[in-house]
């Protein structure tokens, strides 16, 4: 027994590697400088949804900047369920902009467990246009968002929805650090492996475009209305449709603010019972990920030999690799890079959230206590 477990521990380390490898390379081929082709894309109008709830850092200005596109026709519809929601006000000051086509939505029907969805289900009704762009509350775009995600939905056929990453440029706190490492070295590689392999078969919430009657086509908003991941269920149920579902290169911009580091730890916790209940085959893959965590429990179990410290080596050189290679593709601010000093406790934390989401069901969510079903459904709980 105790000589399987160190040559278990490296065969993990070895596939890790081989993980971490593929995931630069994954980066390096989606971000590589596009070849543009001169070309007339059709201008669609287009409804942009934006599900409020609570106030949000700089909310205004998150706003605001879907208002000012570069873009022929569209219009920002603003919603909530509760007309006591503290951000009616922003959204008020907002549309008082005279040059703005914006208006604001109460929704105060319940469609299911997943308030967003309701709010969700009264801005599409209300939606003038056939293409929606749904986008989070804490995203911020600049004037060529609308023009790009529209270009690519019409660059193809049977193309049913393009979705979008998103990442934090400047995080002004630890926590927010934390928040901005994970989306940079384990969101945007992990979606990108999966492009790779198996196609994208899912949306994300930062941006979402397809038409009305692709969201018809699969129930919709209503189908989906005691379900967490809202976003995870349009991609996917579009996928099972026969649609195809592009990955912009447009990446959003996430205005966190100074986040907590409890904040940051709840949010992850969340995310990752999400997709356990989602995708509970490819969470548990998921574990390979963690190539330093897992050189950490070799060298652990080892003591300081040449092999559990040439492990460690290579697990913080190619975490250190694929972090230049994020800085230098996705963000683009070098002032990122000073926040790396943190990666080895966002990469034990994140072991750590990976460990204990299997012991547990719970999350907490916009103030609120859910349970997790099977299938991500989820109940309120008491609090």
């Amino acid at each position: 027994m105790t000589q399987i477990i160190p040559v278990m521990l490296l065969l993990l380390v070895i596939s890790s590697g081989f993980y971490g490898l593929f995931a630069l390379f994954c980066v390096m081929e989606f971000f590589r400088p596009e070849k543009k082709e001169a070309k007339e894309i059709p201008c669609e109008p287009i409804s942009v949804l934006k599900p409020l709830s609570g106030g949000d850092p700089e909310l205004f200005e998150n706003i605001q900047s879907f208002c000012m596109q570069d873009y022929p026709e569209y219009e920002v519809l603003m919603g909530v369920t509760d007309p006591s929601d503290l951000s009616l006000a922003t959204a008020q000051a907002v549309g008082a902009g005279p040059e703005y086509s914006t208006r604001i939505i109460v929704s105060e029907k319940s469609l299911g467990a997943n308030r967003k969805v309701s709010n969700l289900g009264g801005l599409a009704g209300a939606a003038r246009y056939e293409l929606i762009a749904v986008s989070d509350s804490d995203m911020r775009v600049d004037s060529s968002y609308l023009k790009h995600i529209s270009g690519e939905y019409f660059s193809g056929d049977n193309i049913g929805l393009v979705t979008s990453l998103y990442m934090i440029p400047n995080p002004l706190s630890v926590g927010a650090a934390l928040e901005s490492l994970t989306m940079a070295l384990d969101l945007i590689p992990s979606v990108l492996v999966a492009r790779r392999l198996e196609g994208v078969t899912f949306g994300l919430g930062a941006s979402m475009l397809f038409s009305k009657a692709s969201l018809d086509a699969i129930g919709g908003f209503e189908a989906i209305a005691d379900f967490l991941a809202d976003d995870y269920q349009v991609g996917h149920r579009l996928w099972e449709k026969g649609y195809k579902i592009i990955l912009s290169r447009y990446v959003l911009e996430d205005m966190a603010g100074a986040m907590s580091i409890a904040a940051h730890l709840k949010h992850q916790m969340r995310w990752a019972r999400t997709y356990r209940a989602c995708r509970p085959k490819g969470y548990m893959g998921y574990g390979i990920t963690y190539t330093f965590p897992i050189s950490c429990l070799l060298f652990l179990q080892q003591g300081p030999t040449i092999l559990s410290l040439s492990a460690i080596c290579f697990a913080a050189g190619l975490r250190l690799c694929l972090a230049l290679a994020v800085c230098n593709k996705v963000v683009r601010k070098k002032n990122w890079l000073k926040w790396l000093i943190l990666l080895p406790l966002k990469d034990m934390l994140g072991f750590g959230i990976w460990i204990w989401s299997f012991l547990g069901s719970t999350v907490y969510w916009r103030g609120s206590l859910y349970q997790i079903l099977k299938g991500g459904k989820i109940r309120e709980m008491p609090s």
